[in-house]
């Protein structure tokens, strides 16, 4: 009968809180700031698509006004994740390390939670960011595509407010999207790590004798390639499913433009926008669904291409700072 020896002994360093922090905030940054800066082509595309209330948006990618506008709003758009990539992970880690301090093992309500926590904390910088990339990528003031002159003249026309347009929308877009993306990001994770996990203790088992950390399960490293897959699938999954509140911020974010006067810039909410794009869908299946995902399967390849390049930075950052 073949016998099984557990080393609990662990040498690995012990870091406070505030280290912790540090890093995972560090490691966000850069990561998230990474892959926006790639992606952000395909991002525009997205919004263009999105902010087209025409009966055939598509047509918008194939012009050479879109062409031009592939790279606005990318220095906004770089900088501002940096700062919502290290709000929200950092957050998001504490939160989990503070929600199972003695149980290390991954669970659905400590991730889910976290995640929704770490979203909220990031909306500060996050908000303002889409706002003035969003207005940038869709020419919302006819040529001026200098940040600048975006925030100023929002500003001026809707008050410091405005640069919180579609708060709601985006929070009612982006706490379901963190939910499903780390969720299944942390359960592909989990299951990878208990295949490996069996694997190994059934070799152990044909050799009869195991020599392992009893955390040994919850330390399998993941291939970098693995982590692209899980990753990418993951922001599939949650980008997809999140359209529908993307598409009524980016009509309310670029409002002005189908509003006719500036005077009801701001004025309208979720509710108001929901309303006009069924109205428009005049109820039927088919027009609902162009209505509410415009864009869906260039912003779940963006998003895609995101986490596929933000997660093994991520992870890749966390491993070189706390070795």
């Amino acid at each position: 009968m073949s016998s099984v020896t557990v080393n609990n002994n662990t040498s690995k360093k012990v870091y406070t809180p505030g280290e912790l922090y540090k890093y995972h905030l560090a490691s966000g940054a850069m990561g998230l700031s990474l892959s926006y800066s790639i992606m952000h082509p395909l991002d525009t595309i997205k919004t263009r698509i999105q902010a087209d209330v025409s009966s055939n948006p598509w047509r918008r990618i194939f012009t050479r006004e879109t062409a031009h506008s592939l790279g606005k709003g990318f220095f906004v758009s770089a900088l501002g994740a940096a700062g919502q990539g290290g709000a929200r992970f950092s957050t998001y880690e504490f939160c989990k390390s503070q929600l199972m301090p003695n149980d290390k093992r991954w669970s659905i309500p400590t991730t889910a939670l976290s995640a929704v926590i770490g979203d909220l904390a990031s909306s500060v910088i996050k908000v303002p960011r889409e706002v003035i990339t969003t207005k940038l990528q869709t020419d919302h003031y006819a040529g001026r595509s200098t940040a600048s002159y975006v925030v100023r003249q929002t500003l001026l026309e809707e008050g410091p407010r405005g640069l919180f347009k579609g708060f709601w929308a985006i929070a009612a877009r982006d706490s379901p999207f963190m939910v499903i993306l780390l969720v299944s990001y942390e359960n592909f994770k989990a299951f990878h790590r208990r295949s490996v996990y069996r694997e190994w203790i059934e070799q152990a088992k044909h050799h009869k004798t195991i020599v392992a950390s009893a955390a040994f399960e919850e330390q399998v490293g993941i291939p970098t390639l693995q982590t692209i897959v899980y990753g990418g699938i993951s922001g599939f999954m949650a980008g997809y499913f999140t359209t529908p509140m993307d598409v009524i911020r980016t009509r309310m974010i670029t409002e002005r433009r189908h509003s006719g006067t500036p005077a009801n810039v701001g004025r309208v909410t979720v509710m108001d926008m929901t309303k006009r794009m069924w109205a428009q869908a005049q109820g039927r299946p088919v027009k609902v669904y162009r209505e509410f995902f415009a864009g869906a399967m260039p912003r779940s390849f963006w998003w895609f291409g995101i986490c596929g390049i933000f997660f093994p930075t991520y992870e890749t950052l966390k491993t070189v700072m706390l070795d």
